[in-house]
């Protein structure tokens, strides 16, 4: 594939990253070395500084280890295939499909919504007791 074919290529995978999470493409990342895509400041994605890369095929070793993890997995069964990967004396890294993350980050996002509602519910509860105390 010729460098611009590649480029263009490359572009189109962080704008559908980008897509993914909710956000933009970052334009001249890679000049700047600043990540890929751009979220909003509320996004929850926004906890990573995203790098997109795309081959034609990614190393066997990941590629394998998944499909080995998959073949774990029972029909019906709710659990996703991850791998964890480390070099000597290296920090730990987890592979796994982006499809297969999204429903659980949703999920651990509506029980922070119900807490967050909950907090403001005790809080108006809190002053509506003040404002009987005050106010008989």
């Amino acid at each position: 594939m010729s460098g611009r074919a590649s480029k263009i290529k490359g572009s189109a995978f962080e704008r559908e990253l980008a897509g993914e999470l909710g956000g933009k493409r970052t334009p001249l990342s890679g000049g700047t070395g600043g990540g890929d895509v751009t979220l909003p400041t509320e996004s929850v994605w926004r906890a990573w500084s995203w790098e997109a890369k795309r081959r034609a095929r990614l190393p066997v070793l990941i590629t394998d280890a998944l499909e080995q993890a998959a073949s774990d997995i029972a029909v019906g069964d709710p659990r996703r295939p991850a791998v964890a990967l480390r070099e000597d004396r290296g920090r730990t890294i987890v592979v796994f499909y982006l499809d297969d993350l999204r429903p659980w980050v949703e999920a651990l996002l509506e029980v922070g919504h119900r807490q967050r509602v909950r907090r403001l519910a005790d809080q108006i509860e809190g002053a509506v007791r003040e404002l009987r105390r005050v106010v008989p």
